[in-house]
């Protein structure tokens, strides 16, 4: 008789074992609701211009870089003539008669004709492309786009050789990036709405696009803006740790279906979370700041204050949880949302791999575990007594049943495999005695907890 828990999202590949596929029953008011995907915005279903201006350029300080000789010289001129201006005359080949000169002198002078092609149509070109990309996020999801750091630094490299030659659009760059950097932090601050669905992973991909902007301004040499992103970068990951604590706490302190929702739409986005955090942990190893016995680094106490937050959430859920694994009235979608989150807070703190992470991630992993653990064993205990009562309490039997189901499925997640084991005989003999099992076993299978229980909850508000 096959019994064995179904994965659902990412948590089968970090066990690093695929199971045998199995038939899944789910009961129908618990499937999960799955969200329509939201459309691309304009800006990003658009490319960014100048795409073969980019990758021209980045040919080009290829073939700048080796060994100068007149055969290379033809390669230039070759690359570099479909964006010859009309009026432009066409170039000749200045390396000719010049075999056998030092490598400066023949670099400067197959320079002098291209010069005017890279600074009036190359480097503007670059410009617009990388603003597209980095400021007005243009993209288009296209995998062929050329890498804009790689695009950066050649666009840097080039400025240089041409001794500062088209600088001004390197700066046009660079200002751009700068002020888009600063009112993306603004825009998204100024933000005090409850997290919705997708709240945290905007915030997280937001940071990564200021990861993103870090390294093209480090490629271009942008010393003062790059700081003055850092900032806006360490300002955002703040905000986003604390948004996120509030939306736990909430749960924590009201229990409503209200703070319930924000509580569920916070921890489903565990991967943004995991994003967030690993950036904040960045920041306090790349801070100076110091602390003391009264001050406390603003990136630390963000870090601690969520962590705390966490904390007390996952004592909330255990003892609600807790009750009803000994039975007590709680609908079924509701018990399900809290192993959800649960399973979500696992999630974190396993996939938060950093070396300076906080040991209360691995406590708090630990406890997880080990308090998943007691309500698996309790359920188990409560579901036989229940059977064993004169006369049975089939109701209270029934209702535990679906609830082992859905904790055997949460201990799965946890890599508790023995004690998945434990719960899955008891289930077992449980389903039989209520006739719940099929003939053949394959009816019986662990109640995945929902996906979304959160938009099947809407509506009980």
């Amino acid at each position: 008789m096959a019994f064995w828990p179904t994965k659902y999202d990412t948590s089968q590949q970090r066990r690093g074992t695929t199971p045998a596929a199995r038939r899944v029953v789910v009961p129908s008011h618990i499937l999960p609701t799955l969200p329509t995907p939201a459309s691309p915005d304009d800006a990003a279903a658009k490319p960014p211009r100048a795409i073969d201006e980019a990758r021209t350029i980045l040919r080009l300080n290829s073939l700048l870089r080796g060994a100068i000789t007149p055969v290379r010289a033809d390669s230039v001129l070759d690359l570099l003539e479909p964006h010859r201006p009309r009026l432009t005359p066409k170039p000749i080949n200045p390396l000719a008669g010049m075999v056998g000169q030092p490598q400066g002198r023949m670099l400067e002078a197959l320079l002098r004709p291209i010069g005017q092609i890279v600074t009036d149509v190359l480097l503007p070109g670059v410009r617009d492309h990388l603003i597209d990309r980095l400021v007005r996020n243009q993209t288009l999801h296209d995998a062929s786009l050329p890498s804009a750091v790689d695009v950066a630094d050649a666009m840097r490299a080039l400025v240089e050789r041409l001794r500062g030659g088209g600088r001004g659009h390197l700066v046009a760059v660079v200002h751009a990036m700068e002020a888009d950097a600063r009112a993306t932090a603004d825009r998204l601050t100024r933000d005090t709405a409850p997290i919705d669905e997708g709240g945290i992973d905007r915030l997280a991909r937001a940071l990564l696009r200021f990861e993103v902007r870090r390294m093209v301004l480090d490629a271009l040499g942008a010393t003062t803006a790059l700081h003055e992103t850092t900032y806006q970068a360490r300002r955002l990951a703040r905000f986003s740790l604390r948004r996120a604590t509030e939306a736990l706490d909430g749960f924590s302190t009201d229990r409503g279906l209200r703070a319930l929702h924000a509580s569920l739409a916070t921890l489903a986005q565990a991967d943004g979370l995991v994003v967030i955090a690993m950036r904040n942990l960045d920041d306090q190893s790349e801070s100076k700041e110091e602390s003391g016995p009264f001050v406390e680094p603003a990136d630390r106490k963000a870090m601690t204050d969520w962590l705390g937050s966490v904390w007390r959430l996952s004592d909330t859920l255990f003892d609600l949880v807790g009750r009803a694994a000994a039975g007590g009235e709680l609908d079924d979608l509701l018990f399900a949302a809290m192993l959800r989150q649960l399973r979500s807070l696992h999630h974190f703190c396993a996939d938060l791999t950093h070396d300076d992470r906080p040991p209360t991630v691995d406590t708090l992993k630990d406890r997880l575990i080990a308090r998943s653990l007691e309500v698996g064993q309790s359920l188990g205990d409560h579901l036989i007594a229940s059977l064993l009562a004169q006369p049975p309490d089939r109701r209270k039997a029934e209702r535990l049943l679906t609830r082992g189901r859905m904790t055997a499925q949460l201990l799965y997640d946890m890599e508790q495999d023995q004690a998945v084991e434990h719960l899955a005989l008891r289930l077992l003999s449980a389903g039989d005695a209520l006739g719940q099992n099929g003939p053949t076993g394959d009816s019986l299978a662990v109640g995945a907890i929902p996906e979304q229980p959160n938009a099947t909850l809407a509506g009980n508000e």
